[in-house]
């Protein structure tokens, strides 16, 4: 097959005719275009509110093994550890979000929530 032959074929083709697919891409100029479902529900909240919820049902279930761990210093550790990992996390998710938050402001791309 000769390379150059097919370069010049498709030198002379016309496509003027053809769509061209980057008009169809819309442009956001916002994080919150991008954080928000096609029902107006932000993704951001969404997540928080579903973290919550872990942390609410981990601690519910953290309680009711304290409860019934009888004295056994094994269940009440497994416990304790399972109330700490849930707070960690808690933790971690709201530190990563005021980071997120800083870095968007501090590069000037609006606000997220």
């Amino acid at each position: 097959m000769n390379y150059p032959s097919l370069i010049y074929a498709a030198d002379g083709a016309n496509i003027s005719g053809l769509p061209n697919p980057a008009t169809n891409i819309p442009l956001t100029a916002k994080i919150t275009d991008l954080l928000t479902l096609s029902n107006s529900v932000n993704l951001l909240n969404l997540v928080f509110v579903l973290t919550g919820l872990f942390f609410f049902v981990n601690l519910i279930l953290a309680g009711w093994e304290f409860m019934l761990s009888s004295g056994d210093p094994k269940k009440i550790s497994a416990a304790s550890t399972r109330i700490t990992n849930g707070l960690i996390g808690l933790v971690m998710t709201f530190t990563a979000f005021i980071v997120v938050r800083l870095i968007t402001n501090m590069l000037g791309l609006g606000t997220i929530v």
